[in-house]
């Protein structure tokens, strides 16, 4: 990358046209499909382990079995102090899945200093195999949950290989991040459904199915690796650029802005990622979880949230090409601050729900049905756009590196929220709600504070786009 910020930056891209399908390379849908298989284990995990915990928790005679409990919950009393089963549960829940997105940082950080990316991809889609098959095992379960967060380390670098499949200004690396973004939403819509009904029968069915979809997306990858980009000794990221020591001036601030934008972001996040948390055991209390005379699983509210999430992505993704095409390029930090705006309002239908109905299972899933649409069109337009405007402008030879840093958002957001978890019923619930909205507004503010620094360290890709 030059050190000139407003020239073209160069390509690191190398997949030649003829290995295109729909337009993106064919590496594009390989890690697709293997991110799609990673997510229904994943999600689907996530989904139940929340309820899996309560329940674990409130037989003491199962958990002095499990090897390494007693430590976990000992560093999650240091954390939060939560008080009651529902409160540990939750704020353990949030502990773990901080973790998880905060392990790619070190995985990927290996990638960049010779590992590669594809050999990283490997290692730890074995591991999270071998993770998976042990949770089937209910005395293995703290040991399966060390060796995810290893895995999930080494796998991370696969979003950086997404970017490195597109030249720098390539406009259709922002599409190709929201389409990979979708093989998640896919995946997160059926493996929470699959996991809570195989729940109800045990929980090491739940646990085996994810470990089944995890080496299918083992052979996924690996089948497919040669559509990916090459890894060099030394260079793996970027193999046609020259080896560069030190980093410019202009590279030093975008890596200083870059990290401004993870502790934003993670203000903003704490909605969405109570998804999986907290809002679990609010809604199982508050729902009325029987459709069609048939009552649902609490943990299909988190299928609910990826069957609309996977409409709203695609019509984000439809409406940003059209008003791209029609009215000019809009910059990704404009598109950024808008979704951030409208998150804001997500935690407020559930404030309005609760309030028109106080009573236990009396809120209808209309209330939930829009507080998902609302946080998941802002989401839609935050996390995959945030995704691509890191990968395009981290500086080459930390280019793994900083997009797994894009993660370190969750992974504080997530720390949050095992916070605000650990006080579910100690405040009443519309302040719960109202400090998640609140944190999103602070993110926004913080974002539109940062844009005019943005326009300055991030030059448009285009002489077409707009100056928002």
């Amino acid at each position: 990358m030059t050190t000139n910020p407003t020239s073209t930056p160069p390509s690191h891209a190398h997949t030649p046209a003829s290995t295109e399908i729909w337009g993106h390379p064919k590496g594009l849908w390989v890690l697709f499909g293997t991110e799609g298989w990673l997510s229904f284990a994943q999600y689907g995990m996530l989904s139940i382990l929340v309820l899996y915990l309560k329940d674990l928790l409130q037989h003491p005679e199962r958990t002095q079995y499990v090897i390494g409990l007693r430590s976990l919950l000992v560093i999650n009393q240091a954390f939060y102090n939560p008080n009651g089963v529902d409160a540990t549960a939750g704020s353990l829940s949030g502990l773990i899945m901080a973790v998880i997105f905060a392990a790619p940082f070190l995985g990927s950080f290996i990638a960049d200093r010779g590992l590669g990316r594809t050999r990283s991809g490997v290692i730890g889609i074995t591991i999270l195999t071998l993770s998976f098959c042990l949770m089937a095992v209910e005395s293995f379960f703290v040991i399966a949950l060390w060796l995810f967060l290893i895995g999930v380390g080494f796998s991370g670098s696969l979003k950086a290989q997404v970017g490195a499949l597109y030249k720098l200004d390539d406009r259709r690396r922002s599409d190709a991040y929201q389409i990979y973004s979708q093989s998640i939403q896919i995946m997160a819509i059926i493996s929470p459904l699959l996991c809570a009904f195989l729940g109800t029968i045990a929980w090491y069915w739940a646990f085996l199915s994810t470990a089944c979809a995890m080496i299918i997306g083992l052979l996924c990858y690996i089948m497919g690796h040669h559509y990916l980009p090459l890894d060099e000794q030394k260079n793996v990221s970027f193999p046609d650029i020259p080896i560069k020591s030190r980093c410019s001036k202009i590279e030093k601030q975008r890596i200083f802005f870059l990290m401004w934008l993870v502790v934003v972001f993670a203000l903003g996040v704490l909605p969405n990622q109570e998804i999986m948390d907290g809002y679990l055991l609010w809604g199982g209390e508050h729902y009325q979880l029987t459709v069609l005379g048939v009552t649902c699983p609490v943990s299909s509210l988190v299928s609910l949230d990826s069957v609309i999430s996977m409409i709203t992505g695609f019509i984000v993704l439809w409406f940003w090409q059209w008003y791209d095409h029609r009215y000019g390029i809009v910059r990704d930090m404009m598109k950024i601050i808008i979704g951030s705006a409208i998150a804001t309002l997500g935690p407020l239908f559930l404030i309005c729900g609760e309030w028109l109905h106080p009573g236990a299972h009396q809120v209808s899933l209309w209330w939930g049905v829009a507080f998902h649409t609302i946080n998941d069109i802002g989401c839609g337009m935050t996390f995959p756009i945030g995704m691509a405007l890191f990968s395009r402008y981290a500086p080459p030879q930390h280019n793994t590196t900083l997009i797994s840093c894009f993660t370190l958002h969750i992974f504080i957001g997530n720390l949050l929220v095992g916070k605000l978890a650990a006080m579910l019923h100690q405040i009443p619930d519309s302040l719960f709600w109202l400090l998640h909205s609140g944190a999103a507004l602070l993110s926004t503010l913080g974002l539109l504070a940062s844009n005019r620094l943005s326009q300055r360290l991030f030059p448009t890709d285009s002489p077409k786009a707009q100056r928002l």
